[in-house]
């Protein structure tokens, strides 16, 4: 592997190869990554340029990450100690792999998160696709759209102004928050353990129980209280044990409570019993698979990545 350091005062990549550079004296080494990167030690900060793309495999970063505009990073079994920035059009993919530092996305096409532990995640615009992952700090999404599958969160879990929050087989520990989701959000076999909100939201709420936007095999757990208020959408809670109380004010339709919904505490608001026909057709109503469009939509990027990684050459040896 040849490592080369320079004194400059523009970026120098050479492509498929690892390029280390500073700014200037004071300025902090980090290195650039075009290619394909295997099991080594970057012992700054690592680059991926703009537009570019870069997989990475058994690395280990010190220093932090940044995925540039348009650029790509797929990585496996791969360790990063500090934070992990995601730019506009940008695209993150990890697999078995570790951040300690906080990963943020500004307006990235999106991220891809399995079998991976995280710190916090912050993101705003763009999907976060998690599935059998463990993140450490708040996960925080704003106008874009989260799934999370097979996960557990060690702290709150944010959906505010995205297309839609789903939660499937999944512990959030901290507080479940939904707000002004376009096309609602499912909570599916799923426990939290702080107070669960869910307002301003339209289209559909699905939250325990099946219904229109996908089957739910599996009951779902609410530790705290649960707050539905103030909800355009369709709303539905079913097949869930509320251990707190439950509000349900100024939603419309009002919140409808299935006949497999245990509510503790007391409840405060409008709510409806289902019929026998809404139970009908929420059953037969043609599932949204909107993790298997997400998985999709990360794989043609991923796999697109992969491709330029390939053609570029060897980056890290």
């Amino acid at each position: 592997m040849k490592i080369r350091t320079f004194i400059a005062t523009a970026s120098l990549v050479a492509s498929g190869s690892l390029v280390a550079f500073s700014g200037s004296a004071q300025a902090a080494l980090y290195t650039t990554c075009v290619g394909d990167g295997g099991a080594v030690t970057v012992s700054n900060d690592l680059v991926v340029p703009a537009g570019k793309s870069c997989t990475l495999t058994g690395t280990k970063v010190k220093g932090s990450v940044t995925v540039e505009a348009g650029a790509d990073l797929v990585a496996a079994g791969a360790t990063f100690n500090g934070a992990v920035n995601v730019e506009e059009n940008a695209y993150l993919d990890l697999t078995d792999t570790t951040v300690k530092g906080t990963l943020t996305t500004d307006s990235a096409f999106g991220t891809h998160l399995e079998k991976s532990n995280l710190k916090a995640v912050d993101a705003t615009e763009g999907f976060v696709y998690a599935v059998d992952s463990t993140l450490g700090g708040n996960v925080s999404t704003d106008s874009g759209e989260l799934y999370v599958s097979g996960s557990t969160l060690n702290a709150a879990l944010t959906g505010e102004g995205n297309q839609y929050t789903d939660v499937y087989d999944s512990t959030v520990k901290g507080a479940l928050t939904v707000n002004g989701n376009a096309l609602g959000g499912v909570f599916c076999a799923s426990e939290v353990y702080g107070a669960a909100k869910y307002s301003g939201n339209a289209d559909n709420l699905q939250i325990g129980g099946e219904g229109a936007l996908g089957p739910c095999a599996g009951a779902s757990y609410f530790g705290g209280n649960l707050a539905i208020t103030d909800n355009t959408a369709n709303s539905v809670l079913d097949n869930a044990i509320v251990r707190g109380s439950l509000t349900a004010t100024g939603n419309n339709p009002v919140l409808v409570v299935g006949e497999l919904a245990r509510i503790r505490g007391a409840v405060t608001g409008d709510t409806a019993a289902a019929s026998a026909s809404s139970s009908r057709s929420a059953k037969q109503a043609a599932p949204q698979d909107r993790g298997a469009e997400l998985a999709e939509k990360a794989a043609e990027r991923a796999a697109a990545a992969k491709a330029d990684a390939h053609e570029a050459g060897k980056s890290l040896l």
